[in-house]
């Protein structure tokens, strides 16, 4: 164990430090050109929100592709995801999958400067990869939040889960304020 309980964890000659809030690759002493790690996170790193809807832990599957002092990482996340559905209001747990990858280019690198390369230091010895994991998570975040195609919702009248039971408002009660507005349909 690292101090402040990280987890340090060797493959192929690098480094994972697995942690808490911590998920960081040690590129100092890299042999290979290409390397993987996959393995399970708990997602503390995350804020609050996106913990609720993310409260399993994530396997994440890292893959660290070397090209002279210049480092491409792909990201693959998988995970149950808690959602409560926009419609219907009931919680449902679906299968979770994200990827994301990412160029970082080290000061005395190759590559030219992008918006999409990421730069480091040119004494960097390490890759901190939970702003990757964050934005991976929160690109593939759902805008809304469905439990199915054809869920049916609540009615706004009586409140019946439209997927269960059927409507209990009477098909007269129309909201005066709407009166006139069903005078143009007939």
């Amino acid at each position: 164990m690292k101090p402040g309980g990280l987890l340090n964890v060797e493959f192929a000659g690098f480094f994972f430090y697995i942690g808490g809030f911590v998920m960081k690759i040690n590129i100092q002493n890299l042999e290979h050109n290409v390397l993987e790690h996959e393995g399970n996170i708990e997602t503390d790193f995350l804020e609050p929100e996106l913990q609720r809807n993310y409260p399993h832990a994530l396997n994440v599957r890292v893959k660290l592709d070397r090209f002279g002092k210049d480092y491409k990482i792909d990201v693959s996340i998988r995970t149950r995801a808690h959602y409560i559905c926009d419609r219907c209001l009931k919680e449902y747990e679906p299968e979770f999958t994200a990827n994301l990858s990412q160029v970082y280019q080290s000061d005395d690198g190759e590559l030219l400067q992008d918006d999409d390369i990421k730069m480091l230091p040119a004494n960097a010895v390490e890759i901190d990869i939970n702003p990757l994991l964050h934005e991976a998570i929160v690109l593939h975040h759902p805008i809304k939040m469905v439990c199915s195609e054809d869920c049916k919702g609540i009615c706004p009248g009586c409140g019946a889960d439209l997927n269960i039971d059927t409507c209990t408002c009477s098909a007269g009660n129309v909201d005066p304020r709407w009166a006139e507005l069903k005078k143009l349909i007939k």
